[in-house]
């Protein structure tokens, strides 16, 4: 496949709380392409700057060529996750902490495409 496969996703917001739920929705425009591998939708946290960069995925959900689930793939899709107390977002000199929904497409040999809606969790009160 010479073209890259379109990927949307889409929050219902942009700043969040503890226990807050986050909804959204996914929508991979013309469906995916023929030789898709799977379809990932993840909402997680991840670290950038100085030293170790970590990772924590609170949701995750696929849909396999493998499994045959791929079949099942709503598009569009939607979501909704209760999201943890910690780790607030973190906007640091020396790390940040971000958080994100996002949808990774395999297709192909090797090909892969990304689509992600970053937003805040924050304590309320907190700027």
């Amino acid at each position: 496949m010479d073209e890259k496969p379109e990927v949307r996703v889409e929050l219902a917001g942009e700043r969040f709380h503890p226990g807050d739920e986050v909804s959204g929705a996914f929508v991979l425009p013309g469906g995916p392409p023929p030789d898709t591998e799977s379809v990932e939708l993840s909402v997680l946290w991840h670290t950038t700057g100085k030293g170790t960069e970590d990772l924590g995925v609170i949701h995750y959900r696929d849909w396999t060529l493998a499994d045959a689930t791929l079949a099942e793939l709503p598009n569009p899709g939607t979501f909704a996750v209760r999201l943890p107390n910690t780790p607030w977002s973190y906007d640091g000199t020396l790390v940040k902490i971000n958080w994100v929904a996002r949808v990774r497409v395999r297709y192909g040999a090797a090909g892969e495409v990304v689509a992600e809606a970053p937003f805040v969790l924050a304590p309320r009160g907190r700027p």
